[in-house]
């Protein structure tokens, strides 16, 4: 294990990309960030390693040596033949997003807002929550909001920002009856915006022990078949999570595109399958019909035969009777299947 003081750190920081760094100690690239921001260490902006790849230099802020914590970090170096593990997708979307020129600064105030956040913002005024004491909701087809009165400002300004960043983004943000969707490349997510609650108990309510009252943390989110959830931190707010926010629908998205379209082939499969046993078991129904008729003719044959042997084996009888009994056999026998204007096929089934 080695021990880095802060300068060392600071000086390393400005001289190599975290993802080098992280080649040489065992702590990821994300890591060795949240180390510098613990020691109070200014560290390169997202994209300034590009800048410096093209020609420019970095500008390199002093390292304030006003610090009353930990002054050092001991790390591990990383063994040559150990790999640092991969950035997950969502953080490598996370970083790509943020570097986005896009409105993902929410405002003090609102500013010209959207049409869908003029509608929430009269709803609001107007309407509580039976189900929830304290809170203010939208009508249905609106931005789906539950919030305290005291935190209409925000979640306002923020549905704007998140409605504003993903229209930039080239999406669209849906609302009709059944809720709020944020749709991406043809996928709906449904999203909404609700204040945190507690449970309290209550005591002069008839048939009711509790009641859910607001808290004042605000959370974001995403409630189809996928769900996430971003709430106010002590840091950071809400506010200051819209880059996630909006790569993990980006994300949620893509995976429910893939999910989907498995599922369509697994139904397509499953169609081709139930077709093939649909017609299998028809062919045996089929098959099963053919069979028994042909023991049946087979059995009719074998009796016409017996009968036609009892005939001449008889004697004295009259040449009349004898020209009926034959016409019997002849009728009985499916080779000759002669017609008979008395007798019909249920009149087999004893035979």
């Amino acid at each position: 294990m080695i021990r880095l003081t802060r300068e060392e750190i600071y000086n390393m920081v400005w001289e190599l990309p975290m993802t080098e760094i992280a080649k040489k100690y065992i702590i990821s690239d994300v890591g060795f960030r949240k180390l510098c921001l613990r020691l109070n260490i200014p560290i390169p902006k997202s994209g300034d390693w590009s800048k410096v790849k093209a020609g420019h230099k970095l500008r390199k802020p002093k390292l304030s040596t006003v610090w009353k914590g930990k002054a050092f970090a001991e790390l591990d170096e990383r063994p040559p033949d150990q790999q640092v593990k991969k950035i997950s997708e969502l953080d490598r979307l996370v970083k790509q997003v943020a570097l986005e020129k896009l409105p993902f600064k929410v405002p003090d105030r609102l500013t010209k807002p959207h049409i869908l956040t003029i509608a929430a913002k009269e709803s609001l005024s107007k309407l509580t929550d039976v189900n929830h004491p304290g809170m203010v909701v939208t009508s249905k087809g609106q931005l789906d909001i539950r919030i305290a009165p005291s935190n209409t400002g925000r979640a306002l300004r923020f549905m704007d920002t998140l409605i504003k960043c993903v229209r930039a983004r080239g999406y669209f943000y849906e609302v009709n009856n059944d809720g709020n969707f944020v749709v991406i490349n043809d996928v709906k997510l449904r999203v909404n915006f609700r204040e945190q609650t507690n449970k309290f108990k209550v005591h002069n309510k008839p048939y009711q022990d509790f009641e859910w009252r607001p808290n004042g943390k605000l959370a974001f989110r995403l409630d189809s078949r996928l769900k996430a959830e971003w709430r106010d931190l002590k840091t950071p707010l809400l506010e200051e999570q819209l880059p996630k926010i909006l790569a993990k629908l980006e994300l949620a998205a893509k995976q429910e595109k893939e999910y989907l379209e498995k599922a369509r082939l697994w139904q397509e499969n499953w169609e081709r399958q139930r077709k093939v046993q649909a017609e299998r078991e028809m062919r045996q129904r089929q098959e099963q019909k053919e069979f028994h008729e042909l023991m049946l003719k087979a059995k009719r044959r074998k009796q016409a035969q017996l009968l036609r042997e009892y005939l001449t084996a008889i004697p004295n009888v009259t040449h009349e009777w004898l020209s009926w009994a034959n016409h019997k056999a002849d009728w009985i026998d499916p080779i000759t299947n002669a017609y008979d204007e008395w007798l019909t096929e249920k009149d087999l089934e004893g035979v």
